[in-house]
């Protein structure tokens, strides 16, 4: 409505202001600038409307001002809003002697004081550890290199074996068609023939690769000239580029997978199982799966869901494990409608108990306080972050059973520097709206060359109701908040307006000064009685400041009331459009009777012209 209001404003101030009405031509008979002569009469006569539309236009200005205003008040007020919490204002430190064990911060409610804390037990995640994802019977002398494709394709290798001491090398020559006691026997001929006979230490056994020499002194280097035998055998990881040891060994059984590509049908096929597309559930929780995922997919599945627990392939152990994401002794439950479980190895199976799923249940956080060192108190708590105890909180990274010890003190520099913040901001607050009551407006520049801003510079000048919200701000520097509590007024505490000597320039302009040696003394030996002043209770000075600022700048508040969709200037612009719009009917009609009456007068005139020739030529002829 206001931005349709605007339009018409704008519409009448360039039709009466710059050119004037409808085209019309006039002139023609009595030789008069018709249309100029009109458009003065018309500027004149439209000088109430253009008093109007300045009118209209200036309340704009003051809407947007007092949006700017109440957006500053706004800022202030949710600056306001933390010091009506303890923890916010009446800050304290907490200092650990050993944070590689044990660090602490202390709220507004802990006693100063020094702790002394023993971390008897960290909380733990219970979890699963499965049986072996992928459990096979590998015979070695039948067995080829070929066979072997859980992890990755097999295909034919060649390795270079250097004697470190000596820079000698022999290579050995590896296809898919060697058992893999034949790939043993030929490392062994290589190392012995390096090294001398009997030199050689290389073995297969559950699944793993072992190669080496039997003497510490003797170090191999191994390097893969071709092929993946290295991967094969999980032995790359054990063996980086130019490595020399006396031993190298696979890191993972030759069956573990490689769980971005291999499937749970591929489980179930190496295992000579059968499994199907089904649903199971992890802590009371459905999960659909399907053969066809991968086991990558599966455990994305599982984390991604409800149940509460982080799913991942230990690919070394060739184990999937389940952990729970929070800490403490509580169960993992698993139900399957099928044997999704039992193929990823979650479940008891026909393997040996050795193979079984292990489930080792979480632990609690176990502390012992002390605030003399004798006597403790034990604590418990499923996690290791944020253990409360007497208003500080713990966080503890290992065990000790030699007490750490955390000293607590009020932070008397953070709540100086509160109060200085509060004091800094007020003063921002007050000289702001001090300002806007005393700027003058921008003058001898013209109005289309203005920027908003400077449009606006004066529209507020000494306005009732900012000047109304500015003295009451101002009454909050002498107000008595309570007369129970030790302190009543904000003086008393070490923040005033300095004034002294009869000067009153500060209470003036409503600006706070701070009392540094009053406010240590205060925080030093009053720390309570300060917080019951700034904000414990309704009737403290923080809560009531709020409380006068809230009703200022709510939805529909005072300041809503002025300037919001349905305040004051609203109503007087929408009363304004009326008057302008009738202005501007009357004005018309008034062109249209100055158009008609010089239009008559031309008429009236080119008569008298037809006449006065007539008579001249009558006289004429009778001459």
């Amino acid at each position: 409505m206001s931005d349709y209001l605007s339009s018409i404003a704008n519409t009448i101030n360039q039709k009466y202001t710059s050119s004037m009405g409808m085209f019309q031509v006039g002139g023609a008979v009595s030789g008069l600038d018709t249309s100029t002569i009109i458009d003065q009469i018309l500027k004149a006569e439209s000088q109430p409307l253009n008093r109007l539309t300045e009118r209209f236009k200036k309340l704009d200005l003051m809407k947007k001002a007092y949006n700017e205003v109440k957006q500053k008040l706004e800022d202030f007020r949710d600056f306001v809003f933390d010091f009506k919490l303890q923890k916010n204002v009446m800050l304290k430190t907490a200092e650990s002697s050993n944070e590689n064990i044990l660090n602490a911060q202390a709220s507004a409610k802990a006693t100063n004081g020094t702790y002394f804390v023993k971390v008897l037990q960290m909380a733990t995640n219970s979890t699963l550890y499965g049986r072996s994802t992928v459990r096979v019977n590998i015979d070695p002398s039948t067995t080829k290199f070929g066979d072997l494709n859980y992890y990755t394709t097999p295909t034919n290798s060649k390795i270079r074996i250097y004697n470190s001491q000596t820079g000698e090398y022999r290579d050995v020559d590896i296809t898919t068609d060697n058992t893999i006691n034949d790939i043993v026997s030929n490392i062994q001929n290589a190392i012995d023939d390096l090294f001398g006979s009997g030199s050689a230490d290389v073995s297969f056994s559950n699944g793993r690769l072992s190669i080496g020499t039997n003497d510490d002194s003797k170090k191999i280097t191994i390097t893969q000239l071709s092929g993946n035998f290295m991967q094969v055998f999980h032995l790359d990881e054990d063996s980086p580029s130019g490595a020399s040891t006396d031993k190298i060994e696979s890191t993972a059984p030759v069956w573990a997978i490689r769980s971005s590509l291999k499937t749970l049908q591929d489980l179930a096929n190496y295992n000579g199982t059968s499994v199907s597309d089904g649903t199971i559930k992890i802590n009371g929780v459905e999960i659909d799966i399907s053969a066809s995922d991968t086991i990558d997919e599966v455990l994305d599945k599982i984390n991604s869901s409800k149940a509460g627990v982080f799913a991942y392939y230990d690919y070394h152990q060739n184990k999937i494990v389940l952990r729970r994401n929070d800490f403490g002794n509580k169960a993992i439950t698993l139900e399957d409608d099928g044997n999704i479980l039992s193929t990823l190895g979650l479940v008891d199976s026909d393997y040996s108990d050795s193979d079984n799923p292990i489930f080792v249940a979480g632990q609690n956080t176990h502390l012992q306080i002390s605030m003399n060192g004798v006597d403790y108190v034990d604590v418990y708590s499923d996690k290791n972050e944020g253990i409360e105890f007497e208003g500080i909180s713990f966080t503890v990274r290992s065990i000790s059973s030699t007490p750490v010890t955390v000293k607590v003190n009020t932070d008397k520099e953070a709540i100086k520097q509160k109060l200085h913040d509060f004091v800094d901001k007020w003063n921002d607050l007050m000289k702001y709206i001090y300002d806007k009551l005393n700027e003058e407006p921008v003058k001898n520049k013209n109005p289309e060359d203005m920027t908003d801003e400077e449009k606006m510079k004066g529209v507020l000048k000494n306005d009732q109701y900012l000047r109304s919200i500015f003295d009451r701000l101002k009454r909050f520097m002498t107000m008595e908040v309570s007369s129970d509590d030790k302190f009543k007024y904000l003086f008393e505490i070490g923040i005033s307006s300095g004034d002294v000597g009869g000067s009153y320039e500060n209470m003036m302009r409503g600006q706070l000064t701070v009392d540094d040696d009053k406010l240590d003394d205060i925080i030093d030996n009053d720390l309570e009685d300060l917080w019951k002043f700034l904000g414990d209770g309704e009737n403290s000075f923080m809560q009531k400041l709020h409380s006068f600022l809230w009703n200022l700048t709510k939805f529909n508040g005072e300041i809503d009331s002025v300037a919001g969709t349905d305040g004051r200037i609203y109503r007087e612009q929408r009363l304004l459009s009326k008057e302008i719009a009738d202005w501007m009917e009357r004005l018309q009609q008034r062109e249209r009777d100055l158009w008609r009456k010089f239009n008559y007068m031309e008429e009236v005139i080119s008569k008298f012209q037809a006449m006065g020739a007539w008579l001249s030529q009558a006289t004429a002829k009778k001459k």
